[in-house]
């Protein structure tokens, strides 16, 4: 089995160290008691549950739908679940019927283009495709494939056009059978190695390339150009796009400043010089000259007065500005949405450099009407702008102490250049929800205590720091919920560490403007936000068994 499958179907055990159950967000009355040895978050109305050595499905009622009689299972998908029986995998539907029979040593759920497919390793244990109905789409005749997955962090493809590539090597026969010797050893079979082919959406082959590791293997660079070649050339037969990619595997490497990018890669990255230029200039907005001096002008209008030696326009992207604070965004900022489905917003700010050794001691509003510090330095302190956020401008605050130890702080202020919150703390997080989750550190007798708190977009405290050793919120909700643990004695840092296994009491709290409502209480060992189903409001947690 892979180490991938591995994964999707451990368990915690034989319910002798923990239990998992289910926290609803509506209320006690809906929770189910931690009666399983393991569990699957719920989707689509069901969750996985083991009972004993074997697993099932129930509803959020804790009602069974599925009986337990599969040896692993994971959450249902597109009305699909992936479940083992003995060595093998298949698929059910919701009524427990295998839609696909479990004759596959693996099973890896894959989405192309919106249609659902499984990456399979048959009975040769080779891989390929089939899709939902169990149909090969690609033979199981590979080694490895290898999915070009989305870059989370950015939420963009690498390559538009190459979804996959596989990886073969032939398999010494005299030695086993490729199962057997794949057991044994299956690093001899890494990836790397190989003949390594690439594939158009249609799963169709490009090109194919020799590789004894991954650097002369397909390279970024080559994939890139590849990939613009097939956005723009969609109309070729595959004919004409193999013998063209062949030629552009040939071409050298491009000097990384020479590359072209497609715009629709940026994504969520700040634009270059040029294209802030570029667009600054088509609004009107002009850098000009007076008496040796710059200065910036939108028609004939002065923003800026010709007082600097040059000024340098910047571009900055936040995720999800609140809707008050739009119109402040689009009057001095020049904001805009690039993208107002996922939250992507540019704001445009002038620095101006006059000639000091270091960095630039302010900025300007594109609108020239609000001056911020960019950086005040003294003897033995510093504070400078670290990062832009949805409410304005988060400031970094370092400082030595007598051990000449670097303290460091943030401090956040709103767009207007007003202070919400002070330099007190050692981490400020702005929420989608316009919340801010902030954490100050406390020396006590015994160590170093960090104290959680939450405030509303203006700086007003809802949840005071240190009433919770911690605070998460509930990303796949938006109905301010944030998930807290309680303790009757406040632990340090050191004693979180110590005791982040045993079961601790934790708190769903929801807010309500500035005041706050505990909606559930629970005592578990291990609980993740994201393990929520919005569907059914049902959480899933673990809690150890000795303590239950």
């Amino acid at each position: 089995m892979s180490a991938h499958s591995q994964e999707l179907f451990s368990t915690y055990g034989n319910c002798t160290e923990y239990t998992h159950g289910f926290i609803s967000i509506e209320g006690e009355s809906k929770d189910i008691a931690p009666l399983y040895c393991d569990a699957m978050s719920f989707s689509e109305g069901l969750a996985a549950v083991k009972k004993g050595d074997k697993w099932g499905f129930i509803e959020a009622n804790n009602n069974v739908v599925i009986g337990f009689q599969y040896d692993g299972a994971r959450s249902f998908s597109d009305g699909q679940s992936i479940v083992r029986q003995g060595d093998f995998y298949g698929v059910i539907n919701k009524r427990g019927e295998f839609v696909i029979p479990p004759r596959y040593y693996d099973l890896m759920s894959y989405e192309l283009e919106g249609k659902q497919y499984f990456i399979s390793r048959d009975s040769t244990f080779f891989q390929g495709i089939i899709d939902r109905e169990g149909k090969e789409i690609l033979p199981h005749r590979y080694t490895y494939i290898i999915t070009l997955e989305p870059i989370v962090t950015t939420e963009r493809k690498l390559y538009k056009n190459i979804p996959f590539y596989t990886a073969f090597q032939k398999i010494d026969s005299s030695q086993g059978s490729f199962y057997e010797q794949f057991k044994g050893n299956a690093f001899q079979f890494s990836p790397e190695k190989g003949r390594h082919d690439i594939y158009d959406l249609q799963f169709n082959k490009l090109a194919s390339k020799l590789a004894t590791n991954y650097s002369d293997g397909f390279q970024h660079h080559q994939l890139q150009r590849i990939d613009t070649f097939l956005e723009k050339n969609a109309h070729k037969k595959m004919e004409e796009k193999t013998m063209a990619i062949d030629s552009l595997l040939a071409l050298p490497e491009l000097d990384s400043m020479s590359q072209v990018i497609d715009p629709s890669y940026v994504g969520s990255g700040r634009m270059t010089s040029n294209e802030i230029n570029s667009y600054l200039d088509s609004l009107g907005y002009r850098v000009f000259t007076e008496n040796g001096k710059t200065g910036l002008r939108k028609g004939n209008e002065i923003l800026i007065p010709a007082q600097h030696t040059e000024l340098e326009r910047v571009n900055g992207v936040i995720r999800f500005p609140q809707s008050e604070d739009i119109a402040i965004l689009e009057e001095h900022y020049g904001g805009r949405f690039r993208n107002k489905i996922k939250g992507i917003f540019d704001v445009f700010m002038v620095i101006p450099h006059d000639g000091e050794p270091t960095q630039a001691s302010h900025q300007y509003s594109l609108s020239g009407a609000i001056k911020l510090p960019v950086r005040i330095v003294n003897k033995q302190s510093k504070k400078v702008i670290s990062r832009i956020t949805p409410l304005g401008f988060l400031y970094l605050h370092t400082k030595a102490n007598v051990a000449e130890k670097e303290s460091r702080t943030y401090s956040l202020v709103n767009w207007r250049g007003q202070e919400l919150l002070p330099g007190v703390y050692q981490n400020i997080e702005v929420l989608k929800t316009g919340h801010v989750l902030v954490t100050q550190e406390k020396e006590v007798g015994n160590g170093m205590e960090e104290h959680f708190g939450l405030f509303n977009r203006k700086g007003k405290e809802i949840i005071p720091a240190g009433m919770y050793s911690d605070i998460k919120p509930f990303d796949k909700t938006s109905d301010n919920l944030y998930l807290a643990i309680w303790s009757e004695h406040y632990p340090t840092i050191a004693e979180k560490k110590e005791t982040q296994y045993a079961n601790k009491t934790y708190v769903i709290i929801k807010v309500d403007g500035n005041s706050t409502k505990v909606i559930n209480t629970f005592s578990a060992s291990m609980v993740y936000p994201w393990h929520l189903d919005p569907e059914t409001g049902m959480l899933r947690y673990k809690r150890n068994f000795e303590d239950k």
